[in-house]
């Protein structure tokens, strides 16, 4: 993902007004998170278990549907999802690696991270659990030079926009996140 490194005057892009690809944003924005938010435990424990490339993939059959009926052809298997386990300090996480992002609002990461302290909590069957779900997109400054931007949801629904992100790397995303937490060490 070297898309995004320091600053240069090469680096700016000379358009900002491709459209994001309907597979890469649908995925991103609305099939994994309406599931992640939904059922945070289940999304957390499938994308934990062998069963989690057949869920990626029927996630994107769905999309697949979606988009044809747009007119929109993938450029993208569910292969090319890649799935990271983690903890951002105590709390689960489940970060799925998009396809490298080729317009401004497709996601280079999602994640969901459960607010849910396994080792302290149990949760019940029929309580809400308490989660929040991220994209890092891929933006652009004013004058064209490329930058990230973090949004966020909760279970009620609620976006904000956490403003710019950090470089779109695993290592860095996930600092990122732990930071938001108010964690101090790298998870």
């Amino acid at each position: 993902m070297g898309f995004f490194t320091r600053k240069r005057k090469s680096d700016k892009v000379s358009s900002l007004d491709s459209s994001p690809r309907c597979h890469h944003y649908t995925m991103a924005h609305y099939a994994l998170r309406n599931i992640a938010l939904d059922d945070p435990l289940f999304y957390l424990a499938v994308l934990a278990s062998d069963d989690s490339n057949a869920f990626l993939e029927s996630i994107f059959r769905a999309v697949c549907e979606h988009c044809h009926d747009r007119g929109e052809k993938p450029d993208f298997k569910a292969a090319d999802l890649r799935v990271h386990r983690t903890h951002i300090g105590v709390y689960p996480c489940a970060i799925i690696e998009m396809p490298e992002p080729v317009a401004m609002t497709e996601a280079f990461f999602t994640a969901l991270v459960l607010l849910v302290d396994p080792s302290t909590s149990q949760v019940s069957d029929d309580a809400e659990v308490p989660a929040q779900y991220f994209t890092l997109e891929k933006s652009f400054d004013l004058d064209g030079t490329p930058k990230t931007v973090l949004g966020r949801w909760n279970n009620q629904g609620t976006h904000s926009s956490c403003g710019d992100g950090p470089e779109p790397t695993l290592r860095d995303f996930i600092a990122y996140l732990a930071g938001a937490y108010g964690e101090t060490t790298q998870p």
